[in-house]
């Protein structure tokens, strides 16, 4: 019953020298990314267009093609079986049922997830629970390693362990897109790359690696940590380490740790070459621990751990943490696109006007291109926190 498949881990050459260099100012941060920025370019097709087949069973699941076209018809229990899939092009379509009770490790290779390793694969309305996955290197609840992924209406819930690239729903990503989709439960990693939906992101043949529209929310306390042993080790409530990352709309709750590089949404951004990146409309919900920053120095706080070789343009704007959960006086800043805000600020809905969701515009009193817009977003009443709308069960959003 189980497939073995050799694989090549892909996209992790730029972040060695991007390790090493400090931190710069950040260039022409600020502006929203015009028109050509967001047209996505996508090389060769995403997913499968052949005859649509049906998944009935554990068997069937196991027994896919890597580039068929699948369809969900039940929910599974997945407790005591062997699982390892290795590589996916294909599509697979949930169809909002649930696999539950799934425990995988890296047999094979140094990745794990539902899928090993999927490249232009197309996964969507697909929920996981009480999944456990661990491995040395690429480790996600859905896919260890994604490239030029699309993922969209996919729920993860469980624990997630790895020593490099450790992710909620994917451990490395290059290029693709992640999109109305959440995990629940915890990430923990090493060195190099903890985060709770993506350990480690940068660009792929689509371009960017993108992230929207989708939050991380940890079970208990402690959603993403990573080592905090001597050294440089990212962690964030969303991604990990990115390059060329493109990040919007979304949230994380929970405590996040690490060493030198960690933050609420995101622990470390670079550039990648030329390419760009992007982190705007997100909010952050706990307390960052950062060991290289400790309380005796004020701390660290935020949404971002740092930012490295910023010699790109890109967009640092609309971003908010909770300075209720984290007062520590240390953050990283950039022209004040930061908020630090309190509980009662962060229930209280965008105005027309103002309020804290409508970050000023060149003209005052006017929220221009940076107001938390609906949708995405749900404001809910004036004594609940910002949700997103349109995501998947069976996790409701924390007000």
């Amino acid at each position: 019953m189980m497939r073995i498949v050799q694989w090549t881990k892909r996209g992790r050459g730029a972040l060695g020298a991007a390790m090493s260099i400090g931190i710069l100012s950040i260039a022409a941060c600020g502006a929203l990314p015009d028109a050509s920025e967001q047209t996505e370019t996508r090389a060769g097709a995403i997913g499968s267009t052949e005859p649509q087949q049906t998944i009935n069973n554990l068997t069937d699941l196991m027994n896919m093609s890597g580039t068929g076209n699948y369809l969900l018809t039940t929910n599974l229990n997945a407790s005591g079986f062997t699982w390892h899939y290795g590589y996916f092009y294909g599509t697979l379509d949930g169809g909002n049922h649930t696999i539950s009770n799934l425990t995988t490790s890296d047999s094979i290779g140094e990745a794990a997830g539902l899928f090993v390793y999927a490249e232009t694969a197309l996964i969507k309305n697909l929920k996981l629970t009480n999944e456990h996955v661990s491995g040395t290197y690429d480790v996600g609840g859905l896919v260890g390693d994604c490239v030029d992924c699309e993922i969209s209406n996919v729920a993860v819930e469980g624990a997630m362990t790895a020593p490099v690239y450790a992710g909620g729903i994917v451990g490395g990503m290059s290029g693709g897109h992640i999109t109305n989709s959440y995990f629940k439960g915890s990430v923990t990693g090493g060195t190099i790359g903890t985060g709770g939906l993506v350990g480690y992101a940068a660009v792929g043949n689509s371009g960017f690696a993108k992230v929207e529209k989708s939050y991380a929310q940890a079970a208990s306390q402690t959603l993403a940590s990573a080592s905090t042993t001597s050294g440089t080790h990212p962690a964030g409530g969303i991604v990990g380490y990115g390059t060329a990352l493109w990040v919007n709309d979304v949230y994380a709750v929970g405590n996040v740790s690490g060493r030198g590089s960690v933050g609420g949404l995101v622990g470390q951004m670079a550039c990648d070459g030329s390419d760009q990146w992007f982190l705007y409309n997100g909010i952050y919900r706990g307390d960052v621990t950062d060991a290289s920053r400790p309380g005796t120095s004020g701390g660290w706080a935020g949404v971002i751990g740092a930012a490295h070789d910023m010699n790109c343009y890109g967009r640092f704007a609309g971003l908010l943490y909770n300075k209720d959960l984290d007062g520590s006086s240390s953050f990283f800043s950039y022209s004040g696109n930061q908020v630090a805000a309190t509980t009662t600020q962060l229930k209280q809905p965008t105005t027309a006007n103002g309020g804290i969701y409508c970050l000023p515009d060149v003209v005052t009193g006017r929220c221009g291109d940076n107001a938390f817009a609906s949708p995405p977003w749900d404001a809910g009443t004036s004594t609940q926190y910002h949700a997103l709308m349109n995501m998947p069960g069976p996790n409701v959003q924390p007000r």
